[in-house]
């Protein structure tokens, strides 16, 4: 799928790491309405690739963005990748993420914090707890007040995870399950363009109910 207007990027971190000030990034598109990806334990942003041409084509800008560190948690790295695009020109913003990615796009809704841009957030097989680290409470669950979309396979390891804090969210709520064991962003060899149309109709949905 061709892609439209991507710009290589420099993103300032606010935590440098082996003197390191910038982690790299991809921007696509234009606008005020916009879409940050956040990868999985992989940290490959090609993973994103077969959908992102189909988020350009309803008008938004999409932001893919390195790790530029091992952590469970990114979501520091994702703070940092949300001030970016909101000096690019973004308004309002959806964050997407897969496994870890999802984790940290779960704890930026989770902290309320300070900009009210965030306005919709997406999860792909993105686990409560790993390996004995705990990355949100019930109660911070259940404050997020903006509408929340979890998608996983359902043999997946992190499948029960998944149901759990879609049990813990309040409306607005959504979860989609698939066959199979599929983790993150593998669900899109099968299942992309189900995925598309539901990630379509939720940016829609919910950018629509920011602006009302």
């Amino acid at each position: 799928m061709k892609l439209i207007n991507k710009k290589s990027v420099r993103i300032p971190i606010s935590q440098s790491f082996q003197d390191s000030r910038f982690t790299n990034g991809n921007l696509y598109g234009s606008g005020h309405l916009a879409i940050i990806l956040s990868n999985m334990d992989t940290n490959d942003q090609s993973e994103w690739d077969s959908i992102i041409g189909d988020l350009i084509s309803a008008g938004y800008m999409v932001l893919t963005y390195d790790y530029f560190q091992h952590m469970d948690d990114q979501s520091r790295t994702l703070e940092d990748a949300i001030s970016f695009i909101c000096d690019a020109g973004a308004k309002k913003i959806i964050l997407i993420g897969a496994s870890r990615g999802g984790v940290a796009s779960i704890k930026i809704a989770t902290r309320q914090i300070k900009n009210s841009s965030i306005v919709g957030v997406v999860a792909f097989s993105a686990p409560i707890e790993y390996e004995g680290t705990v990355f949100y409470s019930k109660d911070e669950l259940s404050r997020i007040k903006i509408p929340k979309l979890l998608i996983n396979s359902e043999n997946d390891d992190g499948a029960s995870d998944t149901r759990r804090m879609f049990e813990l969210f309040e409306n607005p709520k959504e979860l989609l399950f698939y066959p199979g064991d599929a983790h993150g962003t593998e669900l899109f060899d099968k299942e992309r363009e189900s995925i598309v149309r539901k990630l379509q109709n939720f940016t829609r949905a919910a950018f629509g109910a920011a602006s009302a």
